[in-house]
This record gives C-alpha cells, sequence and structure tokens, in this order.
C-alpha cells in the first residue's frame, strides 16, 4: 500500500511539472578567438543575458550570467532562464533588447557581442502567463502553483459575481421621416 501511495504521488508531482509552460529560451552561437577561429572543444566560457526594456540601451529587466563549455566546432548551447526566472520579465510593456556579453576564458572580463530585438517567439512566454489575445477571457480553474507564490496581490480575478436584474424598456423614440418614393416599371415582353 505504501508502495502504490508513493507511486501516485511521483505521478501527480510528475504531471504538475510538466504541465507548467517552460520559462527558457534556446539561445546557440559559435565562440571564436581573436583570429576568428572557433575555440577549441572543451573550453569554458562566461557569457551574460540582459534583457533590456523598450530599446537597446533601455533598462535591464533580467540579467543572467552562465557557464558554458564549447564543442569540436567552437559550438555552445544554453537555455536563457535555465539560472534565472524569466517570468518576472513584463513581455506586455513593448519591445524588449537581447544583449550578449562573452568572456571566452572563462572570466567576467566580457566583450559585448551586441543588442539585438527579440521577435515572436519570446513573446509565447507573454502568452503562457495569460496576457495577450484578442476574445474573452474563459473562466479561471485551480492553480496549483499559485500557492508556491510569495503572497502579495493575486495575479488572478476572483469568481464572476451574478448577474444583475434586466431593467425596465425605455420609451419608443420619435417616428422617423418618410423615404423616397421609388418608382417600379413593369417590363411586360410583347405578345408573339
Amino acid at each position: 500500500m505504501k508502495n502504490i501511495f508513493l507511486f501516485l504521488s511521483f505521478v501527480v508531482f510528475a504531471t504538475t511539472v510538466f504541465a507548467q509552460v517552460p520559462q527558457k529560451m534556446n539561445y546557440q552561437a559559435v565562440v571564436r578567438d581573436n583570429s576568428g577561429q572557433p575555440l577549441s572543444n572543451g573550453t569554458n566560457v562566461t557569457v551574460r543575458f540582459m534583457i533590456h526594456n523598450g530599446t537597446m540601451s533601455g533598462p535591464v529587466e533580467y540579467t543572467e550570467t552562465v557557464t558554458a563549455t564549447t564543442n569540436q566546432f567552437g559550438l555552445i548551447n544554453l537555455y536563457i532562464g535555465e539560472k534565472g526566472d524569466l517570468s518576472f520579465v513584463d513581455w506586455s510593456s513593448g519591445a524588449k533588447y537581447l544583449q550578449v556579453e562573452v568572456d571566452p576564458a572563462g572570466g567576467t572580463n566580457y566583450t559585448d557581442m551586441g543588442t539585438s530585438q527579440l521577435l515572436s517567439v519570446p513573446y509565447a512566454l507573454f502568452s503562457g502567463n495569460g496576457g495577450g489575445g484578442g476574445g474573452a477571457k474563459g473562466p479561471y480553474g485551480s492553480h496549483r502553483y499559485d500557492r508556491c507564490r510569495p503572497s502579495g496581490p493575486s495575479r488572478y480575478p476572483g469568481p464572476q459575481g451574478i448577474q444583475g436584474q434586466q431593467g425596465f424598456a425605455g420609451a419608443a423614440g420619435p417616428t422617423g421621416a418618410v423615404g423616397a418614393q421609388v418608382l417600379r416599371v413593369l417590363m411586360v415582353p410583347p405578345a408573339h
């Protein structure tokens, strides 16, 4: 009985974990040395990501520093949001720009690799939080993960109240003007 309970608890936990919208973005780059050659396999590099709000030099909403190891082609594969929490980025407040800085020696002597606007796909994170869309919002269900969030104003409204009584019909409006008269002509084909 104890084993069955443990198994069922694991299944419920796994279902809850995998049902969440992933708060990560893929990032891939080839890191090169000063002569333009890809770094050798197994080189540790440090990468710092910053997400700016509104413009390329706008306020920083998110910062994350990660260490990656190059493969045989000098390629690194990372997830932005792996070590931080992208859910704190307000995707609804306008354009977002990603700035990438790299230290190929694995330290903190960063070289700015540039800043570019994030387009389309990252905004799905905003959609995953219930924003956007043009249709009417449906009813809210239970949100198990809300119990784990810090206290403060709720992100989800309470249930809708009951509908009030219908009001009385208003008085009839004035009669409109008479429309233009149209003369109809009936064409009869000649008899043979």
